[in-house]
């Protein structure tokens, strides 16, 4: 499995170095001076593998990876982001390298764009602790306290106020 995994970094490598051409798009006359904006609004989602050429079955399971393995292959995943644009802001901090392997690797037909100018924010939690990859590293199930904040201000009735109309 070593030389299989060292074989997989390799071609992850090879594609951070080369990433896909930016895709053509024709700017409408009101976008020209914004191009940036013409990309997000024209550019097609495809999936990570599509834009990549890499399936997601060239992944091992997680099962059969050592703890180094899945660490090495989530930097050269994160080296193939980098150069797609694709930046990943939803990940637990204290995920253990295994099921950041998992969350990755099983995401791999995400469908993202390929924002060479912008790039794009990845974000794989669904809000749902029920579906969210990320498990139970994830506080997307907390209710947030509210008990520590200051009610919202109130306008003092005697208070002079220079409206504007």
């Amino acid at each position: 499995m070593q030389r299989y995994i060292e074989q997989l970094i390799e071609d992850l490598e090879q594609v951070a170095k080369t990433p896909p051409p930016p895709v053509y798009i024709e700017a409408p006359p009101h976008l020209e001076e914004s191009p940036e904006i013409a990309e997000l609004a024209l550019v097609p989602f495809k999936p990570i593998s599509e834009w990549t050429g890499i399936t997601p079955e060239v992944f091992p399971d997680m099962t059969d990876l050592s703890d180094d393995e899945c660490k090495r292959v989530n930097e050269t995943i994160f080296k193939v982001f980098d150069s797609l644009g694709l930046t990943l802001i939803d990940a637990p901090p204290d995920m253990p390298s295994e099921w950041l392997y998992e969350v990755l690797t099983t995401n791999w037909d995400h469908p993202v764009q390929y924002l060479s100018l912008s790039g794009m924010d990845l974000e794989l939690c669904t809000g749902d602790p029920m579906t969210c990859p990320y498990g139970e590293y994830c506080d997307c199930g907390d209710e947030p306290d509210f008990s520590d904040e200051e009610p919202p201000g109130t306008i003092d009735p005697d208070e002079y106020i220079d409206w504007p109309f």
